[in-house]
């Protein structure tokens, strides 16, 4: 078996979790590529699946109660879902990297940043104590956090927001890894700040070559960060391809009510105030799906086909594909 040259090539990845209220399915038959230098937005509402499956490529779904059912997952040619523990612990934070996107739960509170950064050194590249805490102290400098050498010495909780995500950053890159699953990696912080990380991360991606899959809600952020986008709903694809073609023609009608949804200068209401468009309804929950396509109940171009049938994603043209009954037969 190949990864057909993709740099992480996800073939049929399904996820559940087993709760007592019923088998929550996260993740449903999804398969998805990412190339060599290539940044890939992966986009949905809360709880369609986005971050769980970046925490079944990197092997972090714990059971109970989650549980890998099926798939492969290759990245550089290895299929990681093979790979003894200890081998994947080589390649997680080494070769493959992930930004969290609450750096107060993910980073430890009782220890110092600097010490932090300097386990990732010592643990994946051998590196001495002294040698760890120099790359520790330039790794925050790359990242743009002011007097590195004092902020090294500091604890999570006296850092701001922004500079504690900075230093997760700066711990995802202190290996030079190929690839980077970015989740939600600004969603606390306010627009200025957001703006600021978001253009460190376009600098250094371009600055060492390293892939990204950007895990986001916000499709603004995607318009300027990515060049594919992947729409996930339910736990499942929903449409695929390049970013422009995506935003300018959709041809699923949930990525057409996100896109409906961003604000756009000079949209005015009555009474001069700006009304967004909605998607009615609500996200199902992922134990009680409905029968058909997930998106159905909230869909208006809905046919009988859509309440019985999942479609399966279909090309439409070059790299764009997407999953809807309509678009197959309309």
């Amino acid at each position: 078996m190949s990864s057909n040259g993709h740099l992480l090539d996800v073939r049929h990845l399904t996820t559940s979790f087993f709760l007592p209220e019923g088998v929550v399915r996260a993740v449903d038959d999804v398969s998805l590529h990412v190339d060599d230098g290539e940044i890939v937005g992966l986009v949905d509402e809360s709880g369609c699946g986005k971050s769980v499956t970046a925490l079944s490529i990197l092997g972090l779904v714990r059971w109970p109660p989650g549980r890998i059912l099926s798939g492969e997952i290759f990245y550089e040619g290895q299929d990681l879902r093979k790979l003894p523990p200890s081998e994947l612990r080589k390649i997680r934070g080494n070769r493959i990297s992930m930004i969290f996107q609450e750096p107060m739960t993910s980073l430890n509170p009782i220890y110092t940043i600097g010490r932090q950064i300097m386990e990732v050194y010592r643990e994946h590249k051998g590196l001495s104590k002294q040698e760890a805490r120099e790359s520790a102290v330039e790794m925050l400098e790359k990242v743009q956090i002011p007097a590195p050498s004092k902020r090294i010495r500091e604890y999570p909780h006296q850092l701001s927001g922004g500079m504690r995500q900075r230093a997760m950053i700066a711990m995802a890159l202190a290996c030079n890894p190929r690839l980077i699953l970015a989740d939600e990696p600004t969603t606390a912080l306010d627009v200025t700040i957001q703006a600021q990380i978001l253009e460190l991360m376009e600098e250094l991606q371009r600055s060492l070559g390293t892939s990204v899959v950007l895990i986001t809600h916000n499709l603004g952020v995607v318009a300027e960060f990515a060049g594919r986008v992947i729409v996930m709903y339910s736990g499942r694809i929903v449409e695929e391809g390049p970013v422009e073609p995506i935003f300018e023609t959709p041809l699923h009608p949930y990525t057409a009510g996100l896109l409906r949804s961003i604000p756009k200068p000079g949209q005015k209401a009555a009474g001069g105030k700006q009304r967004l468009a909605e998607i009615p309804g609500m996200v199902p929950s992922l134990n009680d799906l409905p029968e058909g396509c997930s998106f159905h109940p909230r869909c208006s171009r809905a046919k009988e086909v859509c309440r019985k049938e999942n479609p399966s994603l279909v090309e439409r043209a070059p790299g764009h594909r997407v999953a809807c009954w309509e678009e197959r037969t309309g």
